[in-house]
């Protein structure tokens, strides 16, 4: 028993030896590997930085504590990098800017730090926006001179990137380190400047603390003088003491830390070498602590640029050997007790139940070798023995019956196994065809939209675009203008048919999907309300908004799918309505207290022809008309399948109740969470652009597209405003221009032979002059996911054709900060149509003027109605301009029903 004990002992010693070897090392490797990895992050930030001003990309000449360009690149770069916590430039001249992320707690602060010339030299600490505008000032230090601090004496002296000495934070009680690198003037010789990217070294104690050594191991970093630099335990590297009621903050060493295993492992090693370092290479080692062993490896960290730390890893025995000691103990207690039980019963019980346990294994081995089932055996003196040999005497009797009825089921079984593997086989086969056809299906219908919206959408652009332009042209004949007008209007009515087979398509191949956004509902059904006014006055009609009271106003969900559902539903129930009139209804349905959630109900109800029962089923059928549609000739029978697709996405569904002779009501709910009015963002008034903004820098535009008209519509766009401009038919045409052009913006389709528009992009991104240029994609998709795999690309914004001007010029604006002259608004006080063109104003016009127009409606002369109308303008302009405006519409009936 002592030799098993002592060999347990042993193994298990040695066994924690050779674990806690292979993971102190594993561990050394693992934290050496990922501090390096950590601290590369900031010099490869002010290599980025270095670049940039090399190549002219950041101008750091002109004074950069006025710079807004300067403060916006380090904004921006600053959100990049979650570990950076300042970045920062100065200057000879005594010029100082940074941008500094400070955290608490979840919450990210952004502040930054001037000073220069426009600052008396003092620096000022301020508040900052998202667009790098300053806010509040908060604190200021006189007489900063930045040449003088660590930091840029480390860059200067050494004259290449470098680390600067451990520094404590001043606005939080946090030690950091700072990459450094000079920046040089054209002779390389001359330092002007230096920028630099501070980084906390608390990122590095989180790191560790995640570590798992052992049940009580630890490990920490120190500098070779000793003072702590990041520690897996809780204890921070700071001491903040009281002196003269201010608080004083100082760094400590390993050697006074308030935790026992880091303060006693280095001791030890000073003790063992003299100084830290003297540590040239990683050691392994063990000591005594409170009579315990504790295992030691210790690994000079080092990098190129300065770094000379120690990685210090400790470990108790005890947390490997405590379980070993327990199982060496129990193992020989249980060891002496088995053998003494065993030896016991071996003695008393080896006769007795020998022999009758004899008898049955040759009675068992006759059935079992010779297939003899009926087998007895007669045992007597041990009750179980006899029990057992009774049961036996049984069995032997049922086996063979067990043994025929047995071979009987399994040839049944092995017959219904083989039908149903054959069914199994048939209905497997039949599944994956299903389903090889069910993929097919979908693939092609993506394949449908994608080519069908390039191949409709990119002609469409050309004409709207260019009948756009023409519109703004002064000297167009008013004939013209109307034609334009005309083209124009039909343009986007056959974008709207495009649009709703589109969208039939992406529901049916499982595409759409909602784009929430904050919105104003009441704004919402003023617009719709508005947009139908003019229309039912046209026919006669009365057209009510009845708004509850109580409904929210700004809610958050996809406020373009339900304009879209309200203007279909109203649009049916204008053109299916001759007398009377129509309600749009909106209510809110009671939620409970202090939900965000709201459920809104809309309704459109009309006085119409109604709908015939047996047609209702078939309402929201693709391509479906009732009688009534038929009759108007008009629609696809695509608006309503589609409205109720939308409804279903926002939660809800549509009913609809009829009556032939009475009207038509269609009502649905949908569910939105309400937001606050600062979330919604305000609608800007549309205005043309008539000029470029004075003293501003002549941009140059790159337009990439395989389409020539596509081209020349831009081109024609921007032309008269006064840009530069280039044109690429693909993208490999596009990188060559942009390498030697360098453009301020490049407007990408991103559909073209050659080379697309996503290879160009990441090809551009991928050098250091394309990330600072912006880069718009255009392109003809309709797909929702299409959008983030652009923006994936590198992509600045995203626009789909056709576009509007304003779209172009406002993208513009946003980014690359183009600045335009628009043309003002007139404003003028309308009268409502239905109030101007009636029968009396018109029977005050001559007679002579009223046949002559009645004659050219109906002879569909424009040139004569266009004489006509000049003249009522001359005697009454409210009168003629309502006029021209119905012509313009082609509200022919009207007026001539007005006329008879």
């Amino acid at each position: 028993m002592g030799l098993v004990g002592w060999f347990s002992f042993r193994n298990g010693r040695q066994a924690v030896n050779n674990v806690v070897a292979q993971l102190t090392q594993e561990l050394s490797d693992r934290v050496e590997a990922t501090v390096l990895s950590f601290l590369e992050v900031p010099h490869q930030v002010t290599r980025i930085n270095l670049d940039a001003i090399r190549q002219g990309y950041l101008d750091v000449d002109s004074a950069i504590d006025i710079n807004l360009p300067l403060r916006r690149y380090f904004l921006n770069q600053i959100q990049q990098f979650d570990t950076v916590s300042v970045i920062g430039y100065g200057n000879e001249k005594l010029e100082y800017l940074d941008l500094e992320k400070e955290i608490v707690g979840d919450d990210k602060n952004l502040i930054v730090t001037l000073s220069g010339k426009s600052t008396g030299y003092t620096q000022i600490v301020y508040e900052i926006d998202d667009q790098g505008y300053l806010g509040r000032a908060f604190s200021k230090t006189p007489n900063y001179d930045p040449t003088v601090r660590p930091w840029y004496r480390s860059a200067v002296e050494t004259g290449a990137a470098v680390w600067s000495p451990i520094f404590v934070f001043v606005s939080q009680p946090k030690i950091g380190i700072a990459a450094v690198t000079p920046v040089f003037e054209a002779d390389s010789k001359t330092v002007k400047g230096v920028t630099g990217v501070n980084i906390t070294l608390e990122h590095i104690s989180n790191f560790l603390e995640e570590l798992k050594i052992g049940k009580s191991g630890q490990v920490f970093i120190v500098e070779l003088d000793g003072s702590l630099v990041a520690t897996s335990t809780s204890e921070s590297p700071l001491l903040i003491k009281k002196e003269n009621q201010e608080s004083v903050t100082t760094r400590i060493t390993a050697t006074e830390s308030q935790n026992k295993l880091t303060r006693a492992s280095a001791d030890y090693l000073i003790g063992q070498f003299g100084r830290l370092d003297q540590i040239k290479t990683p050691e392994k080692l063990d000591f005594k602590l409170d009579g315990e062993r504790q295992f030691l490896q210790v690994t000079p960290l080092k990098d190129e640029r300065g770094i000379e730390w120690l990685i210090v890893l400790a470990i108790p025995e005890k947390d490997f050997m405590e379980q070993i000691d327990a199982n060496r103990r129990q193992t020989i207690v249980l060891c002496f007790l088995a053998l003494g039980g065993a030896i016991i019963l071996g003695l008393f019980s080896s006769e007795w139940i020998a022999k009758p346990i004899l008898r049955l294994q040759e009675s068992a081995g006759a059935i079992a070798n010779e297939s003899q089932l009926i087998q007895k055996v007669d045992i007597r003196g041990i009750a179980e023995l006899e029990n057992l040999g009774t049961s036996f005497n049984r069995m032997s009797e049922h086996l063979q019956a067990s043994f025929s009825a047995l071979e009987q089921a399994n040839t049944q079984l092995e017959q219904r196994v083989q039908e149903r593997t054959a069914e199994l086989e048939e209905r497997t086969s039949e599944l994956e065809v299903a389903k090889e056809k069910a993929e097919v299906a979908n693939e092609a219908k993506s394949s449908f939209i994608a080519n069908m919206s390039h191949e409709l959408r990119s002609p469409l652009n050309a004409i709207l675009g260019f009948a756009q332009m023409m519109t703004r042209s002064q000297s167009l004949p008013l004939e013209h203008q109307e034609n334009v007008g005309i083209i124009y209007r039909s343009g986007e009515h056959l974008l709207t048919l495009i649009n709703n087979i589109l969208d039939l398509s992406k529901i049916e191949a499982g595409k759409t999907t909602l784009n929430e956004n904050n919105f104003d509902l009441h704004r919402l059904l003023d617009d719709i309300h508005d947009m139908f006014q003019l229309k039912a006055d046209g026919k006669g009609l009365q057209l009510l908004l009845e708004r509850d009271d109580r409904i929210p106003r700004y809610l958050r969900t996809d406020d373009m799918k339900l304009r879209q559902v309200l203007i279909n539903l109203l649009n049916n129930a204008i053109k299916f309505t001759e007398v009377g009139g129509v309600i749009l209804r909106a209510n809110t349905i009671d939620n409970p207290e202090n939900s965000m959630l709201k459920r809104i109900s809309f309704a459109v109800e009309d006085t119409g022809a109604g709908i015939a029962p047996e047609e209702l089923d078939k309402l929201f059928e693709a391509f479906v008309q009732t009688e009534t549609g038929k009759q108007a000739q008009e629609g696809t029978g695509l608006g309503l399948p589609i409205s109720r697709k939308f409804v279903q996405l926002m939660g809800g569904d549509i009913q609809v109740t009829s009556e032939v002779g009475k009207g038509t009501t269609f009502s649905f709910e949908i569910q939105a969470e309400e937001v606050k009015a600062e979330n919604v963002e305000s609608q800007k008034p549309k205005q043309r652009v008539i000029a470029l903004a004075p003293n501003q820098t002549r941009y140059r535009i790159l337009i990439v597209d395989d389409k020539i008209l596509n081209r020349q519509l831009l081109v024609k766009l921007f032309n008269p405003l006064g840009f530069e401009l280039k044109e690429a038919s693909n993208g490999k045409e596009a990188i060559e221009i942009f390498e030697v052009w360098e453009p301020h913006l490049i407007w990408m389709d991103m559909r073209m032979p050659v080379m697309d528009g996503y290879e160009a992009t990441q090809k551009i991104r991928a050098t250091t002059k394309g990330q600072a240029i912006a880069i718009i994609a255009l392109t003809a998709s309709v797909l929702e996911e299409e959008k983030a795999v652009i923006l994936s690309a590198g992509c600045s914004a995203f626009m789909r054709k056709p576009f509007r001007e304003e779209e172009i010029f406002e993208a513009m604006r946003e980014h690359i900060g183009v600045e335009f002259i628009y043309e003002e608004a007139q404003k003028k006080e309308i009268k409502l149509t239905k109030d101007i063109l009636t029968r009396e104003n018109l029977a005050v016009l001559p007679e002579e003027w009223q046949r002559e127009l009645e004659d050219a409606i109906l002879s569909s002369d424009r040139k004569t109605m266009n004489g006509i109308v000049e003249k009522i303008v001359v005697e009454n302009e409210e009168l003629g301009e309502v006029l021209k405006e119905s012509l313009y519409n082609f509200e022919y009936e009207k007026i001539l029903a007005l006329l008879n």
